[in-house]
């Protein structure tokens, strides 16, 4: 699967997210999302706030960071931190 687009990545790393941490996710703000030049790699860079849902209607907040391969889009980095 190519990721060509700024989207492409967004919409990997949601689902990624989703799959990884088996939540649902509620709401969702961008950090960041860039594509790194060929010589440092050449990798979609995509860093995300997730407001989820944890018990009795309180939301937690998670910042996730992940490296996605272009080419494939293989998911080679992933970190995940409960703010």
């Amino acid at each position: 699967m190519k990721i060509s687009t700024w989207d492409e990545a967004r919409d990997l790393g949601l689902k990624e997210a989703e799959k990884r941490l088996g939540i649902s996710i509620e709401k969702y703000w961008i950090d960041s999302i860039r594509l790194e030049p060929r010589n440092k790699g050449g990798y979609w860079t995509v860093r995300l706030d997730l407001q989820v849902r944890k018990s009795l209607g309180r939301k937690n907040l998670i910042h996730v960071s992940m490296k996605i391969n272009p080419s494939t889009g293989e998911i080679t980095d992933f970190h995940a931190e409960e703010r």
